[in-house]
């Protein structure tokens, strides 16, 4: 399959690029991106929710080396820079996010975090 969401040749390969090169974003925008089957919607900084034609392992992709982004669980993939802590409670493991939102965290993903966390800070 023909990945054709890579960046066309005259314009900025700093920004990700959705929906058929028709709408392009800045990766620092990005505070979560969640999988909804071959869909993948994106969570800006702005509050704005942009929903893409690609699945969210095509993203994960492109997004690996522009920015400290992580998966925290199977659907979602989580944007470091936005991370403020983290919360247990009994309904399970959440990120706490500058934007005021909580997003579930699964349990294997929250044993990893807590040790790469501890060795970065």
């Amino acid at each position: 399959m023909k990945n054709s969401i890579i960046s066309p040749k005259n314009c900025n390969p700093e920004m990700l690029w959705l929906n058929h090169r028709k709408k392009s974003i800045r990766p620092e925008d990005v505070v979560y991106l969640k999988s909804y089957d071959n869909y993948t919607k994106f969570h800006l900084n702005s509050g704005q929710v942009i929903l893409a034609s690609y699945t969210m392992k095509t993203f994960e992709q492109q997004l690996s080396n522009k920015g400290d982004f992580t998966r925290i669980h199977r659907g979602t993939l989580l944007n470091l820079k936005y991370l403020t802590g983290f919360e247990k409670t009994i309904e399970g493991h959440f990120a706490c996010l500058s934007t005021g939102e909580k997003i579930d965290v699964s349990r294997r993903k929250m044993r990893i975090l807590d040790m790469n966390l501890e060795i970065r800070y």
